[in-house]
Formats: structure tokens, sequence, C-alpha cells
């Protein structure tokens, strides 16, 4: 019983039946006041506020009176709005009224998780935080306009690095750098291209090797470190994990208060005017008729 009262659905369902019998209150009691603007302390304080936050200075009187004047304008112009019907299919009001019901029911699912609720979701999305696979190297570069033999004489610049050379001495001037720490494959690969970054990851860590070629041209390449990806420890990533969590749980709840609120209507699907048949969207299969 505890477990349940803490279930956000059933929070909503009470919210929602709340509003429903205050509403259906106010409209039997209050139907001969439903003309009276009433523009209280605390609306008063919201528009000042308003104010100050955008000009940077509270309103003038003057001000003030005219900011009143607009909400009030802006109350009839609603409330006559509403009563000639002029909500009634509007697909942006109805996408509005839409968008609000699903605010409230993300605010329901803001909750704070347990650490087992977040390992039990990591261990469960392990593909989506596993962290890829990096590696530190440098590269020389073997220009094709200065080398028209560029395989020769890539060749023998491998040679004289292998052989100890100062790798500052060896290739020629390039725009990208000569040194990755630690780059990650897709950084490889919008520096060098998907060519380059596949072989790079082929190799080990110690002597220079190539050329490798890339959209440049030649590049002779010394692997200095590599890691592995791995899936990271929850507290290195609680955050992230976190809002994942909640967006999942955000999503599930959304759809369940949907499906729970379906199940009070009737949904028929008329067939169009050209007489073709129309099927209703799935999740009406097991609708029951309307209360």
């Amino acid at each position: 019983m505890k477990r349940l009262w803490r279930e956000p659905l059933l929070h909503f369902l009470l919210i929602g039946g709340a509003l429903f019998l205050a509403f259906s209150l106010t409209q039997r009691s209050d139907g001969g006041a439903r003309n009276r603007i009433v523009v209280d302390a605390s609306q008063v304080d919201q528009l000042t506020a308003q104010f100050t936050r955008t000009w940077m200075r509270p309103p003038t009187p003057a001000e003030l009176q005219g900011l009143i004047a607009n909400y009030v304008r802006d109350e009839v112009y609603y409330r006559e709005a509403l009563a000639m019907g002029l909500d009634q299919n509007d697909p942006v009001i109805r996408q509005r009224m839409r968008q609000k019901l699903e605010f409230l029911l993300e605010d329901l699912a803001n909750e704070d998780p347990s650490d087992e609720a977040l390992a039990a979701f990591l261990q469960a999305n392990a593909d989506r935080f596993r962290s890829g696979p990096q590696v530190s190297f440098e590269q020389r570069f073997v220009d094709p306009e200065q080398h028209p033999n560029l395989l020769a004489d890539a060749r023998d610049m491998l040679a004289r690095l292998n052989a100890g050379a100062p790798p500052n001495a060896v290739g020629d001037p390039t725009r990208v750098p000569a040194e990755y720490t630690l780059a990650t494959p897709n950084e490889i690969a919008n520096a060098f291209g998907e060519l380059f970054a596949s072989e790079v990851a082929k190799l080990a860590p110690g002597a220079w090797t190539g050329p490798i070629y890339s959209g440049l041209g030649g590049h002779l390449v010394r692997v200095t470190e590599r890691r592995e990806g791995h899936l990271p420890a929850l507290a290195a990533i609680r955050a992230q994990v976190e809002r994942a969590y909640l967006e999942q749980r955000r999503r599930e709840l959304n759809e369940a208060a949907y499906q729970k609120l379906l199940e009070g209507y009737q949904v028929v699907v008329e067939p169009s005017a050209a007489g073709a048949s129309a099927q209703a969207p799935t999740e009406t299969a097991q609708v029951r008729p309307s209360r």
C-alpha cells in the first residue's frame, strides 16, 4: 500500500479528479460571478515582477495601471472567445493544452531515484553509457606535392624515425596537429577521414608505421597509448545516468497516464469520403466504451 501511494500515476489521477470536482462545483456555485474579473494582489505583484525583469526597474504608477488594463483586456477577450467556442477545432490550442497536460505529468515524474534503481538502469542500458576506445598517437605528414615518389620517400622517412631520428626533423608542414592525446575514433575521422581512423584503430603502441593515407596525403604514425572502451562506474557518471533515467521515467508515466485516460473513451474512425476504410490507432484496440 505504501508503494502504491508513492506512484506518480496515482497522484496524477487523484489531482485530475480533484480538479474536475472543483471545476464542477465552481461552475454550479459561481454562475452569477462568471463575468466578475478580480485582479488580486498576487497578480499585481506578478505583473510588477515581469515588468521589472524586462526593464530592470519597477513600473511607474501609470505603467502599472497600463499593465493591469492590458491584463483585464486579455481576460475579457479570453472569456469571450471561450463563450463563442473559438477554442474548439483549433489545432494550435489543442496542441498547447496537450503540452500543458504533459508538463503536469512530467512534474509528477520528478523523483529522487535510489542508487539501486540507477545502477539497474545503467546495467540495462550499458551501451548508452559505455565510453568508446581512445588512442594517443603522433603523426608526421608526407606531402604528395613535395614528394612525387611518395611511397619511396615515406619509407625512407619511416626508417629514419625507427632508427631514432628526432620526429620534429622528419616530415612536411601540415595544418593538423602532430600529436593527439586520447582521441576518439570520431575525432580522428573528422581530422583525417574514416579510412585513416580505421587504420589507426588497428595499430598497437610501439614503432612508427606507414604511410597511412588521408585526404591530405600520407602520414607516418606511432601509437603511444590505447584505451579500450569500458562502462564507467555509476559514481563517475551518476548525473548523466539520472537524467536519462528520469527522462525514460517521464515517457513511461506519460504513456501509462494516456492509456489510463484513453480507457474512458470510445474511439470511432469513420471511412473517408472516398469510401476507403480507415483503421483506428493501435493503442485503441482495447478501448472500453465511454462511461
